[in-house]
């Protein structure tokens, strides 16, 4: 039994990396997105908003949605990831109940609800996803500034 307890470890333990390095790619993604959108927002800046500001503003809109596309998709396979790792928890603790690994996550979960009631319900997905879609925003509204002024 030791050593279906070792593979399953493994094979949690494997799942954990894997979802580290998902957030770890939605970071420097997320830097690069953020370097850029500055960097764009500081050259229209000191250039103004003429028409030939286009080429960079509207790029700024596909950043965006690009960022807020890779931050669904880097979610939905951490959740994947962490999904597997239950199960393979789960698997532990069915060959070794003594552990209450349930149980103890449970009750972790319920203590940091109660500490942190209102920022609990917010998905940390939904931060990074609102980041980028402030970056499309702002490549839109200097877009439409744009025009407004060129007409």
């Amino acid at each position: 039994m030791a050593g279906e307890v070792d593979v399953l470890l493994q094979m949690y333990q494997e799942q954990h990396n894997q979802a580290r390095q998902l957030e770890t790619q939605r970071a420097t993604l997320s830097n690069l997105i953020i370097i850029i959108a500055s960097a764009a927002l500081g050259f229209t800046a000191q250039r103004g908003l003429e028409m030939i500001m286009l080429i960079v503003s509207l790029p700024m809109v596909g950043l965006g949605v690009y960022g807020v596309l890779a931050c669904l998709k880097y979610h939905e396979r951490s959740v994947l990831h962490h999904r597997a790792a239950r199960r393979f928890s789960r698997s532990i603790e069915e060959r070794l109940p003594t552990l209450r690994i349930t149980d103890g996550w449970a009750e972790l979960h319920t203590q940091q609800r109660l500490r942190f009631p209102k920022i609990f319900k917010v998905r940390l997905y939904s931060l990074w996803i609102a980041l980028h879609a402030g970056v499309a925003a702002s490549g839109v509204a200097l877009s439409i500034v744009i025009f407004i002024r060129e007409s």
